[in-house]
């Protein structure tokens, strides 16, 4: 007979556990570099935000997408719901637009443009429950998805994989719907080839056509 496999969850009521789940939090999103640095700040990607509801038995749900678009404009809302799993009541609620006439969105296909509605819409629900959870873990209260830095270069981050102090930079892939951060080294690389900060991945997708 199989045990039921047992996992910590942490209650958000209880200051003492929160203290102590936002370490667990922000060793996970250094050591798997979910955080984005924008203007010498850093913001915790969706991933990260989901492995923080994830801690708490707390689990985005899509509730609606809308199709805005018109004329050459792909335009989506999304709307996400989140879940408490111990009485599956929403605890939280976001929304979140996206569109292809956003600076970094101009190549993205439609689908691309629901994609990260959908996205967005993920982050903003579970940062309008733990925003004070994340900046709890050292980073800034709002989806690294959320932010538009027009006109700006990101930063070095204050940590890394390893020791968690550092100078080490990520960069946005400019193709992947989600933005999906790179090193410096990854970017300089792919300038230096593909004329654009592409991840490994669409390096590969560049390399073949």
């Amino acid at each position: 007979m199989t045990k039921e496999l047992q996992i910590k969850t942490y209650d958000l009521d209880k200051p003492a556990q929160i203290a102590a789940m936002a370490g667990v939090l922000k060793n996970h999103i250094v050591k798997h570099k979910l955080f984005v640095p924008i203007a010498g700040k850093n913001y915790a990607m969706v991933e990260g935000w989901q492995f923080a509801g994830g801690l708490m038995g707390l689990f985005p749900r899509i509730k609606q997408v809308i199709n805005l678009s018109q004329g050459q404009e792909y335009k989506w809302q999304a709307e996400v719901e989140v879940i408490d799993r111990k009485n599956d009541k929403i605890v939280s609620t976001g929304f979140a637009l996206c569109s292809n006439k956003e600076n970094k969105k101009k190549t993205f296909d439609e689908y691309a443009v629901l994609s990260m509605a959908q996205t967005r819409a993920i982050g903003k629900a579970y940062r309008n429950l733990l925003g004070w959870v994340m900046k709890l873990a050292g980073y800034e209260a709002t989806p690294s998805e959320e932010m538009s830095p027009v006109g700006t270069q990101p930063q070095p981050a204050k940590e890394n994989a390893t020791t968690g102090q550092g100078n080490g930079e990520l960069i946005e892939c400019y193709k992947c719907p989600e933005g999906n951060a790179i090193t410096e080294q990854e970017a300089k690389y792919s300038m230096r080839f593909f004329g654009k900060n592409y991840c490994r991945n669409c390096q590969k997708l560049a390399k073949k056509k």
